[in-house]
């Protein structure tokens, strides 16, 4: 029923695409401009031979977006070393917006220095308030050294914001400190957040090395490779879910590549796609299917050579509501280097595109977004090419998957000039930073020829509107809402008939959720965003939906919910809003503060509040190990396995089956 449901909303909405994608025309290239903006930070000073009021030069590095002082404008966070400064220290960057089109560098002694970090901004706690979530080395020069290494070096932060630019890190927030890579050709968003299970949180999963595993394996110069899976236990704390594979499997593990929690066949539930470097010694790539319970299916063989040492996402560019895969990098069997796009067809396959326009790269960081109010989603990519030096593009959609270029820093292979710097190996932004209606661009990165360092990071103001190009204003929202609820159950199914917006098909349109709770001010959202303004705070929009539907089962209580809806230009429409209430609910909220333990690798890891007694047995049902813990600590088991772990505390008996 409720599948159903959803297929015919797709499918209308598909068919109002078809008859929005006949009107449509596309800008090419000559319609584009962008100026850099040659001092966007007010209080910063020169940095060796660069002038003052430019961003912190980084490379190698990932950036987040995101409004944390809850202004209505977006800031800026990212951590790596200033080789115009220092070959060796790792400074940490948060960048608040001025609202004037300048930005003020922020010391915050709190924010751990990260290098080869991907940060991440999302609401932990449901409060409202964007937290951070941080992870890599804080070390520049960290490397694995056998028995040597200095483990204490890789880190995972998570700090609570407060809304008015003040951070509280959670300690032992139960999530187990990764890195990607150690060199910038490698995927810098190999974090992602999003709602995989429904409970109204925002989980979070990591693609890298493990190297805290390293110590407990016959070869430990071999890479401990994982995409880890964390589920927020009520946002006081994340759990690891040790086999979220269908048959009490692992995710594949994997490194130097890109992991994305995305809805790719449009029944609203957040699946996996991710890729890198795996075991098989060369690139994998895989897609895992949400299976509504908390448990995924692994998809089909994907139809491209998987790639790594780059970033593979997905975008909507043909404007059917459908992600499409966008994937760069290298092939490591034959050493070469794609740009592959793979069309969506719906029924949880994809087809290889022919992509002659792109020029196929490494070090490939991607950015999405309709720049020039055409309706179609445009990729801005820093790479380098087959043949070519590395340089910075834009990629302008045209329609059915060509593309016309913009920004190409040397005359060959494009025989065209654009402004952008050539910055490879960092990261890649479109964003509205003064909320003109019109998508900027921001980068960091490895560059050539604009830094003697090596290092860039620089600001490009869209002004396209003296091109003839009008601004982008707010969708409509969404009409027509209603709740349907399945008695005694919690159940509800929540939808909508489709916003609409001057550029965007209205098949293409993404939807945002919030349900907030009327007795807590507890407030869940799909996104976060502003829900009296619909501003979105965040340039990482991958955990919306396309369908006009969510379902979601709750506790007891009175609610009041919304939703918005997002366009091809990242903004946000006001959100439409209604009440509900619940009665009778069968739903148990997991208790925070009950015993936690997650699999470690050949060990046991736990949380205690307090003391327990933990008992380990093994498949026969024999009993491994029985002692009385408390605190945060580890046990080692035996040998590798499945493992039944019970935990007695307070009159209470927990159990846990996992994988050690």
């Amino acid at each position: 029923m409720k599948r159903n449901i959803t297929t015919l909303l797709l499918l209308f909405c598909m068919m109002q695409c078809a008859l929005c994608i006949a009107a449509q025309t596309a800008n090419d290239a000559s319609t584009m401009k962008f100026v850099k903006v040659a001092a966007p930070v007010s209080n910063q000073g020169a940095q060796g031979n660069r002038p003052s009021g430019e961003f912190y030069h980084a490379t190698y590095t990932g950036a987040a977006w995101g409004d944390y002082n809850n202004d209505g404008f977006l800031d800026l966070y990212y951590s790596d070393r200033n080789t115009l400064i220092s070959d060796n220290t790792v400074f940490s960057n948060l960048y608040r917006n001025n609202q004037n089109g300048t930005f003020n560098r922020v010391l915050r002694p709190d924010i751990s220095s990260t290098a080869f970090s991907c940060p991440v901004w999302l609401d932990v706690n449901n409060d409202g308030n964007l937290d951070l979530f941080l992870s890599g080395v804080n070390n520049w020069g960290y490397r694995w050294n056998d028995t040597l290494t200095h483990l204490d070096q890789i880190v995972a932060h998570l700090y609570l914001g407060d809304g008015e630019g003040g951070f509280t890190e959670i300690p032992d927030c139960g999530i187990r400190p990764i890195y990607n890579g150690l060199t910038g050709g490698k995927g810098h968003n190999w974090v992602s957040a999003g709602d995989i299970d429904h409970d109204g949180y925002t989980d979070l999963i990591m693609t890298g090395f493990d190297d805290l595993s390293r110590p407990g394996t016959d070869h430990p110069e071999l890479a401990i490779r994982v995409v880890n899976l964390y589920r927020n236990i009520q946002g006081e704390r994340y759990e690891l879910v040790p086999l979220p594979v269908e048959g009490d499997a692992p995710f594949i593990g994997m490194n130097d590549g890109s992991v994305t929690l995305v809805d790719l066949d449009a029944d609203g539930w957040l699946d996996v796609f991710s890729t890198g470097y795996g075991y098989s010694h060369n690139s994998e790539g895989y897609i895992y299917w949400n299976r509504g319970d908390g448990t995924f299916t692994r998809g089909d063989v994907l139809p491209v050579w998987p790639l790594t040492n780059a970033s593979c996402s997905v975008a909507d560019l043909d404007n059917d509501g459908l992600p499409d895969l966008v994937m760069t990098g290298i092939y490591i069997d034959a050493e070469r280097k794609c740009f592959y796009l793979c069309r969506n067809n719906g029924d949880r396959t994809f087809s290889v595109v022919n992509t002659d326009a792109l020029e196929p790269i490494d070090g490939g960081q991607l950015a999405f977004g309709d720049t020039n109010q055409d309706g179609y989603t445009d990729i801005l990519v820093g790479g380098h090419g087959q043949t070519h030096e590395h340089t910075t593009w834009l990629y302008l959609n045209q329609g059915n998957f060509t593309f016309d270029d913009w920004g190409a820093h040397y005359n060959d292979p494009f025989g065209k000039i654009g402004s952008f710097s050539r910055v490879t190996h960092g990261s890649h932004h479109l964003i509205d930073y003064d909320n003109d209606g019109y998508l900027d661009a921001w980068y960091n990165g490895w560059s050539n020829g604009g830094c003697n360092k090596g290092c860039l990071t620089e600001l490009y103001q869209n002004v396209s509107s003296t091109k003839g190009i009008p601004t982008n204003e707010s969708p409509q929202p969404p009409t027509g809402l209603n709740v349907m609820m399945t008695t005694g159950s919690g159940y509800v199914e929540l939808s909508w008939s489709p916003g609409s917006d001057d550029f965007t098909p209205t098949a293409a349109l993404r939807y945002n959720v919030y349900i907030k709770n009327l007795a807590t001010d507890e407030i869940s959202m799909l996104i976060p965003a502003d829900p009296a303004t619909g501003f979105v705070k965040v340039e990482a929009l991958h955990a919306a939906i396309s369908p006009t539907s969510y379902e979601i089962t709750l506790p007891n209580g009175d609610y009041e919910w919304g939703v918005q809806c997002i366009d091809g230009g990242n903004r946000g429409s006001i959100f439409a809003t209604g009440t509900f209430s619940i009665a009778n609910s069968s739903i148990e909220r997991i208790d925070p503060h009950a015993p936690h333990v997650q699999a470690g690798r050949q060990c046991l890891r736990y949380h205690i509040d307090g003391t327990a007694t933990l008992c380990v047995y093994n498949t026969l049902g024999m009993l491994v190990s029985h002692r009385a813990v408390g605190g945060t600590g580890h046990l080692d088991v035996p040998s590798p396995g499945i493992y039944v772990v019970t935990v007695e505390q307070g009159g209470n008996t927990y159990t846990h089956k996992l994988a050690l």
